[in-house]
């Protein structure tokens, strides 16, 4: 009986110890992939619910209207910022340039926040209010494209170039990216 218990707590502890190591790199990989894709989407779909509140608004739009979607776009990227911190680096080749790469691309979008809410601190009327914030958004976005783009090429060969290719909400975010504004 006690030697069929140590079997099996063995048998227990070999699983643990090989599910610890990671066994499958593809799955390393496609693992950070989906976590870091997913929440790129979800910030990007915040920010495209920002603009949209704008558009919606139209010519009635206020300093108060901008102010509200920049408080949001401010509050995911936050979000996002802390999220990717939270991720790390995966444990692959190129895992410190990924993590390199996010905690960049974390500070860029973090300046154009900032730039906005100096735009609107500023005053300036509606007209150059929305100008920082379309030029911000545009800025962000070329950002955003640029790391995943970066992402993707790391390690040509490796897991996380596979991760990126393979992974579920990478496609979703693609897609996402390709209709963003519209």
């Amino acid at each position: 009986m006690l030697v069929r218990a140590l079997t099996a707590l063995s048998v227990v502890a070999m699983t643990l110890v090989l599910a610890a190591c990671g066994g499958d790199d593809s799955s390393t990989g496609e693992d950070y992939a989906n976590s870091v894709c997913g929440e790129l989407s979800e910030w990007v779909t915040s920010v495209d619910e920002a603009a949209q509140s704008i558009q919606d608004a139209g010519l009635s739009a206020t300093t108060e209207t901008l102010q509200a979607a920049v408080s949001d776009v401010s509050d995911a990227t936050g979000e996002l910022v802390d999220d990717l911190e939270a991720i790390g680096a995966p444990e692959t080749d190129d895992g410190n340039e990924a993590k390199s790469a996010l905690d960049s691309l974390g500070t860029e979008l973090q300046k154009q926040v900032d730039t906005v809410e100096q735009a609107l601190d500023d005053g300036g009327g509606l007209a150059a209010q929305l100008s920082a914030i379309t030029a911000a958004i545009s800025a962000a976005a070329a950002d955003v494209e640029s790391t995943f783009n970066q992402l993707r090429e790391l390690d040509p060969a490796g897991e996380l170039r596979e991760g990126f290719e393979n992974a579920d909400e990478c496609d979703s975010l693609s897609e996402q990216a390709s209709n963003f504004g519209s």
